[in-house]
């Protein structure tokens, strides 16, 4: 097992685990994942509010996997990993807060599952527009107008 330097806070311990990604067909090998073993301590690293908004929302565990995937692909250290688990934070749940982004992977994903285009088509056809090499007006696509939040 791999070793860190970074220490823990108080009640809490370093553990490794594997984790996966894409959809968990690809692992990243053993990270540390933070994981407390008093409920006590956890309430006096965090308070109450951050621990309320982790029971209506993603777990902690959850919260460092993410946290390990995204440093892992990064090519950062293991004690880089402890590090960003321990300045973690949670936040509170946003609900219904709709993005671009979000929109368009919503819309992709459904593209997919029902059929209408397999996932190589959709991407090669998001690439080509990343690229210019294909235009919206090219799709017969009109400009969306432009919101008060995009200003």
């Amino acid at each position: 097992m791999p070793e860190i330097t970074t220490q823990a806070p108080e009640g809490a311990h370093f553990e490794f685990e594997e984790v996966k990604t894409d959809k968990g067909t690809k692992s990243l090998g053993e990270v540390p994942i933070l994981v407390w073993d008093k409920a006590t301590s956890a309430i006096e690293f965090y308070g109450e509010d951050a621990i309320r908004d982790v029971l209506d929302g993603t777990s902690l565990r959850v919260s460092f996997q993410s946290i390990a995937r995204r440093y892992k692909g990064a090519g950062k250290s293991d004690d880089d990993i402890a590090k960003a688990m321990i300045e973690f934070r949670p936040g509170k749940r946003a609900v219904g807060a709709s993005t671009p982004a979000s929109r368009s992977a919503r819309a992709a994903k459904a593209a997919v599952e029902k059929g209408a285009v397999n996932e190589e088509q959709l991407s090669a056809l998001l690439e080509k527009i990343a690229k210019g090499e294909i235009s919206m007006d090219q799709l017969g696509i009109a400009a969306a107008p432009a919101t008060a939040a995009a200003e």
